[in-house]
């Protein structure tokens, strides 16, 4: 299933918007993009037709170390036609948006993908 580019904002504002108010304090200085597909951001991912968001940048403990430098912000990017192509309608598509959305803010909040399978296997 497919959607405009702008109706693909609006369910990943919705996802965010949907994060308990205990963790949205939490989020610090990241920046959420769309992009249609990985590009060369995502290394050895770029191309990939299976990989639905990805997570760049410091976590959020290493963004407050008083050992770490001025920074960039994190980026969260979601992969539109990626999520699109696992959904049959919309419905499932904003429960893909979320589910993507708040692996890469556990990434965030420090996560690795594999403290994420055997913490939260359904959203990792």
């Amino acid at each position: 299933m497919r959607v405009p580019r702008a109706r693909f904002e609006v369910l990943a504002e919705e996802a965010l918007q949907g994060i308990p108010p205990a963790f949205q304090k939490l989020i610090l200085n990241v920046e959420i993009a769309v992009k249609a597909l990985p590009g060369p951001e995502a290394g050895r991912w770029r191309g990939s037709r299976t990989l639905l968001g990805l997570y760049t940048g410091l976590d959020r403990a290493q963004m407050q170390s008083p050992l770490s430098s001025f920074h960039e912000p994190a980026r969260i990017l979601l992969y539109q036609r990626n999520i699109e192509a696992y959904c049959e309608d919309e419905e499932e598509l904003a429960r893909r948006v979320r589910t993507t959305l708040r692996h890469e803010l556990a990434h965030h909040f420090g996560f690795t993908d594999r403290e994420l399978r055997e913490r939260w296997p359904e959203g990792a």
